[in-house]
């Protein structure tokens, strides 16, 4: 695995996140932290979405896996934690995987893309609903794992993305969410309440 900090020379914030990062590195043994300066490997950067530094891109196996835009430390270490939990050790098996995924937040949103790129119609709506309600939620990108993509379907036992799920338990896809919002109780819903 793989911590990609994206910044440049000019930057503050990104000498800022170098020394906040520097610590975890004794703590997150299997992760590699990498520095890469934006502006001299500007292909690379804008290969993975960079816009504007600090970014930070998470990677396991060659693949994209999480990216944090900005100097954000708890969301980073947020990150951090969770994806060098039990959910992506590939020797668990995928049930205990799924598990710990689905618990991963509160409310965690297993979608096609990001929320800042979401690469499906009904994923686009689901992040504008969800963050009309100001509750913070985890996502997952279900096109960066086909075996979670797939497994996910049977655990579930809902055939479609998006899912969305509060503290573990499926809430449904999208036309369950419009009508939890239409009923008043998507806020309720997302509070676990």
């Amino acid at each position: 695995m793989a911590l990609v900090h994206f910044g440049a020379d000019w930057c503050p914030p990104c000498k800022e996140l170098d020394a906040a990062l520097q610590p975890l590195e004794s703590t997150y043994t299997s992760v590699a932290f990498i520095n890469v300066n934006a502006e001299e490997l500007s292909d690379l950067a804008e290969s993975n979405g960079v816009e504007s530094v600090p970014h930070i891109v998470l990677f396991k196996g060659g693949k994209k896996m999480a990216e944090i835009s900005g100097a954000k430390m708890p969301e980073i270490k947020a990150m951090l934690a969770s994806m060098t939990s039990i959910a992506f050790d590939d020797s668990a098996p995928i049930e205990v995987r799924l598990k710990a995924l689905v618990n991963r937040d509160p409310v965690m949103l297993f979608m096609k893309g990001s929320p800042e790129a979401p690469r499906c119609g009904f994923s686009r709506q689901t992040v504008e609903m969800l963050n009309e309600t100001k509750i913070p939620y985890g996502t997952f990108d279900i096109l960066g794992n086909e075996e979670v993509r797939q497994e996910l379907k049977k655990f579930s036992d809902w055939p479609t993305y998006p899912q969305l799920y509060v503290n573990g338990e499926l809430v449904g896809g999208l036309d369950i969410l419009k009508e939890l919002k239409e009923n008043d109780e998507l806020l309720s819903t997302l509070k676990g309440e």
